[in-house]
């Protein structure tokens, strides 16, 4: 008897044909997956495009962390998922970054150390998840203290305003402003927070960045809010929101724009939703009138502890999970308006790969000086490859067979509509297909036959296929077969940056009646994408934002920016860096680093867009000479 998974109240478009069996001892699952592009299901909301991370102790240092160099390249490499895949980054003791000095009774701030680190976020094209949290120089004590609730209102509103000043309302109103990260575990360093203070702190943060803006976004209160009575932060900041006094205007209720919580899976991937569905229904039953508030759980990650090491963690099977844990939300009744892995962490010997991270960072300290190598993990990959999926959820269907559960086979389809007739933009289909058990790898694969429909409508069709899984996608497994080493070679590092991409095939036709059938093997865990692209009247647009981060000797980071360009980026099958000594005359791989650089896209057709402009790079990496 077959298992059907739907994802709508449409009727089954076929039956299943064939049987299932056993091989070798061993249950073989079978699964059919149909996708009709023509019929519309609802909006995709692409909410998982966040990350996060926090600063070691000393918090009062956090600058030394959020600055570093490290962190430059780890922001590079989550801004490098393409298409805004990666958007906000959530950090916390964002405050401690400030400064204040005491002069006749006053506080005097320093911002520099967050300057720095907002510019650093806005040249990759990221935004902050903006924690309100910080003692910044040890100067808030108590938010009891009438004085101090309202000094902490005015800081508010001069970081808010200072970067509405420098950087537009536009991109300051997509912040998300937050409370005190998790106030139940009282982390709160040096600051006597009860209850009443929080709440205090709290009416300070809104009324600060209404002050600067009414169009400033902010919720909480970011955490897992259990049951009540437990978690008393939790639920007396929605009393508070819902009828309590404002500390400032004397009125009734406070706003709130979104609620934040945190549930984590406990190593597994549906125990998140279902402890999101049961909260909410609780806070929704509390307090009837948030019930209309978009939900965030901005730290939905599988495991707590982010520096236990896990082997699930190193490879494809976390990154079949993320993927897992975003469809699982493709039909709740919930308002989900952000769903973040809190995995923009930096690993540490001897846990390079194990750790919750979307890179494996290796502390090369036998070199002059010692320098830092990132690798892409699978769980940074697959980002690009949900990036890819359009605004328009699509209907599909799976019908299982054998062993397979029906939860190990998902599916998301979507399609993309260009809003700008004639530009390099066009129309475009992406299905995304995981198999998964969670932070298990099962030995058998599933026989998966995907039936493609409705594209009869369209013309000039190709389609290509991306592919995870640990045998072809799986950096760490090479880098153990390399025997663990501390400070892998030049070639075993780019062995290794190699195996971080997915495996392509394509681009090829899509045949001209409209359907296309793939028989697949998918084993446990892996992720499929098939992108389907009609051909835009454009050629792709120029690259933007050629910059460089020098690594070590002979060794600079390339990047480059795709934010400000048409969605015509979608359908591309390379974009080609080219690099001489003095002219572009050909391609060097000289270990000389020095030189002129170039970029420009080919999209799925073979035809190349414009060269971005060109960048001489010196010896260190920074650019010399444009032209």
């Amino acid at each position: 008897m077959g298992i059907l998974k739907g994802r709508s109240a449409a009727v089954v478009l076929f039956s299943l044909l064939r049987l299932c069996a056993t091989v070798s001892g061993t249950a073989v699952a079978c699964a059919d997956i149909a996708v009709d592009v023509q019929t519309a299901v609802r909006p995709l909301r692409h909410f998982w495009r966040s990350t996060g991370f926090c600063p070691p102790l000393p918090h009062t240092q956090a600058d030394q962390y959020d600055l570093s160099r490290d962190e430059q390249l780890n922001l590079a490499y989550v801004s490098s998922v393409p298409h805004g895949g990666l958007e906000q980054v959530r950090i916390h003791w964002l405050l401690e970054l400030v400064t204040a000095q005491v002069v006749e009774g006053v506080p005097r701030y320093n911002f520099t150390n967050l300057d720095q680190l907002i510019e650093l976020l806005w040249q990759n094209g990221l935004r902050p998840g903006f924690e309100l949290m910080g003692s910044v120089s040890n100067y808030f004590t108590d938010f009891e203290e009438k004085q101090q609730v309202a000094e902490w209102r005015n800081l508010v509103y001069l970081a808010a305003r200072r970067y509405i000043e420098k950087y537009g309302l536009d991109y300051v109103s997509q912040w998300n402003f937050e409370t005190w990260n998790e106030p139940n575990n009282h982390d709160f360093d040096n600051i006597t927070m009860s209850i009443q203070g929080f709440l205090n702190y709290y009416d300070a943060c809104s009324e600060g960045l209404r002050d600067a803006s009414p169009t400033l976004r902010f919720g909480g209160p970011g955490d897992s809010c259990h049951s009540y009575p437990h978690s008393p932060y939790c639920w007396a900041l929605l009393e508070h929101c819902h009828n309590g006094t404002n500390f400032f205007t004397g009125e009734t209720g406070v706003r709130l724009d979104y609620i934040a919580l945190h549930k984590k899976g406990g190593g597994g991937s549906l125990p998140i939703l279902q402890q999101e569905v049961e909260t909410v229904k609780e806070i929704q039953e509390r307090f009837p009138s948030f019930r209309s508030l978009p939900v965030y759980n901005d730290e939905a990650d599988p495991l707590v502890g982010w520096s236990k090491p896990q082997d699930w963690r190193a490879d494809v099977t976390y990154a079949a999970m993320v993927v897992k844990v975003g469809e699982q939300r493709g039909n709740s009744t919930i308002h989900y308006a952000l769903l973040s892995n809190d995995n923009a962490f930096l690993s540490y010997h001897p846990n390079q790969f194990t750790q919750r991270t979307l890179t494996a960072r290796f502390q090369v300290n036998n070199t002059q000086p010692p320098h830092v190598q990132l690798l892409r993990k699978p769980v940074l990959t697959v980002m690009g490859l949900l990036a890819l999926l359009g605004e328009t959820q699509v209907f599909s269907y799976i019908v299982l067979e054998g062993s397979a559960t029906d939860d190990t086979i998902g599916v998301l389809a979507s399609t993309h509509k260009s809003p700008v007739p004639g530009t390099s933009d066009s129309w475009q289909s992406a299905i995304l297909v995981y198999s998964s058990k969670d932070n298990h790898t099962v030995p058998s694969a599933n026989h998966v036959t995907l039936q493609l429909s409705g594209f009869s409508g369209q013309k000039d069709l190709v389609y290509i296929t991306y592919y995870l899984d640990n045998n072809s996608s799986n950096p760490y497994q090479l880098w153990q077969s390399f025997g663990s080493p501390d400070y892998p070679t030049a070639k075993q590092f780019q062995q290794l940056r190699n195996l971080g991409e997915p495996q392509v095939r394509g681009p090829l036709p899509f045949p001209s009646e409209g359907t296309l059938t793939l028989k697949v093997e998918l084993p446990v865990p892996a992720v499929l994408l098939v992108h389907v692209c009609a051909r835009p009247k454009a050629t792709p647009e120029q690259v933007n934002g050629l910059r460089f981060i020098a690594v070590t000797k002979g060794q600079v980071l390339v990047v480059w920016s795709d934010r400000s360009v048409l969605l015509g980026l979608f359908c591309l099958v390379v974009l080609e860096i080219s690099f001489s000594p003095h002219t572009f005359v050909f391609f060097t791989e000289n270990l000389d680093v020095c030189g002129f650089y170039r970029v420009r896209a080919v999209d799925y057709w073979g035809r190349p867009g414009e060269y971005s402009q060109t960048v001489l790079s010196g010896p260190s990496g920074v650019p010399l000479w444009f032209r």
